[in-house]
């Protein structure tokens, strides 16, 4: 297609989409018509804002933002407990292996209540059965 043919087609679509439109405006009912150019003429005699409020007030909040991020208090990270590293060194070490393949028992051990208020039994005492 050459740049004569595209020049055509698009004078012709400008042409549909004007008749289109000016038919759509003479359908529109005349009360909503007076309606809509009384919108139109209030908004052209509002005042506009002046320029350096369009540009202070985005300005502005980008400030704010920007100070806020800088005063908030920089917290130094939590360093882990004694005794999470010691169960975590239990968990990783390759001879407590066992510890893992058992963690559903130490976990429901864990949710009983009072298992860790009762004091072991002595060693020559414990039952089997």
């Amino acid at each position: 297609m050459s740049a004569e043919d595209d020049d055509a087609a698009d004078r012709a679509f400008e042409a549909r989409a004007r008749a289109e439109l000016r038919r759509g405006i003479d359908e529109t009912p005349p009360a909503l018509r007076t309606k809509l150019d009384r919108i139109v003429e209030q908004a052209l005699h509002q005042p506009r804002r002046p320029r350096i409020m369009r540009i202070a007030l985005p300005a502005g909040a980008v400030a704010v933002i920007a100070g806020l991020l800088v005063a908030q208090p920089w917290r130094a990270p939590i360093a882990p407990s004694a005794a999470v590293t010691d169960d975590f060194a239990l968990l990783i070490d390759a001879d407590n292996l066992d510890l893992l393949e058992q963690m559903e028992f130490y976990q429901w051990l864990d949710r009983q209540p009072g298992a860790h208020d009762e004091t072991p039994a002595a060693p020559g005492s414990a039952q089997r059965s």
